[in-house]
C-alpha cells in the first residue's frame, strides 16, 4: 500500500501503483484525488486472530467448505469491499483485523449463517446500528439469533393505530419472544446495558416493512 511521508517540507508518496489510464491523465497535466488516512502501527492481537479463525470455522461448519478456503475467501472479499490489498494475519494492523471481523460478521448476517453467541461475548463484540438494522430485516434476535419481532425502544404509545402513526425516527431492536419479555421485565435501559446493544432508528424502508406486515411490531 502506498505510504505518504514528509521530509524537509516536501511530501513523498512511495510504492504507488496507478492504472495506465491514470498515468496518462497525469501526463496530460491533470490531477487525481487521493484519500489520506493515518497508518495504524498497532499489530493484530492474538485475540483478534483467534476470533477471525473462530468465525471462519463457524462458516466452514455451516457450509461444509474447508476452513482455510473460507479464511482466504473472507480476506479477499474484505479487500475487494474496502478496495485494499490482502494482508497477512500475522503482520497486519489492529484496524485491518477489526475491519475484517466486521466484514465476516456482516457476511454471516447477510447470508443468515449462524455463529455461536459465546464468540461475541468472549471477544466483547457489539453489533453496530447497521448490523442491528440488518438483523431486524432478517427477523433475527440481536441477543440470541432466534426468530424475532421488532421491539420499540421509543414506544409508539398505547391506543395509537400502528398503521397510521409514523414509526420513523423511533429506536427499535429485533428481539425473540423470550428476550422481548425479559426486556419489558427489566426495562429498556437495563436490557440494552446488560447486552451491550445498539438500537437502530426506523427509517422509511423499515416503516414500509412494518406497515405491510413483513415484520411484526410490538411496543
Amino acid at each position: 500500500m502506498p505510504k505518504l511521508t514528509k521530509s524537509n517540507g516536501k511530501y513523498t508518496i512511495d510504492k504507488i501503483h496507478l492504472s495506465q489510464a491514470n498515468e496518462m491523465y497525469l501526463e496530460c497535466g491533470e490531477c487525481l484525488e487521493v484519500d489520506v488516512k493515518v497508518v495504524d502501527k498497532r499489530h493484530i492481537t492474538d485475540q483478534q486472530r483467534k476470533f477471525i479463525f473462530a468465525l471462519c470455522n463457524e462458516i466452514s461448519y455451516y457450509t461444509g467448505d474447508d476452513r482455510e478456503y473460507i479464511r482466504l475467501l473472507m480476506q479477499q472479499y474484505n479487500a475487494n469491499l474496502r478496495e485494499i490489498e490482502v494482508e497477512s494475519l500475522s503482520t497486519c494492523s489492529m484496524t485491518y483485523a477489526n475491519n475484517l471481523i466486521d466484514t465476516i460478521i456482516n457476511f454471516c448476517i447477510d447470508k443468515e449463517i449462524p455463529f455461536a453467541k459465546e464468540l461475541l461475548e468472549e471477544n466483547k463484540y457489539t453489533f453496530d446500528e447497521k448490523q442491528t438494522y440488518a438483523m431486524a430485516l432478517k427477523r433475527v434476535c440481536v441477543v440470541c439469533g432466534q426468530r424475532a419481532d421488532i421491539h420499540h425502544v421509543d414506544a409508539i404509545g398505547m391506543g395509537n393505530n400502528r398503521q397510521k402513526v409514523s414509526h420513523i425516527g423511533k429506536r427499535a431492536l429485533p428481539l425473540c419472544r423470550t428476550h422481548h419479555t425479559y426486556c419489558h421485565a427489566i426495562g429498556d435501559g437495563a436490557f440494552i446495558e446488560k447486552y451491550h446493544l445498539t438500537p437502530f432508528t426506523v427509517d422509511k424502508k423499515m416503516e414500509i416493512f412494518i406497515k405491510k406486515g413483513k415484520l411484526r411490531i410490538d411496543d
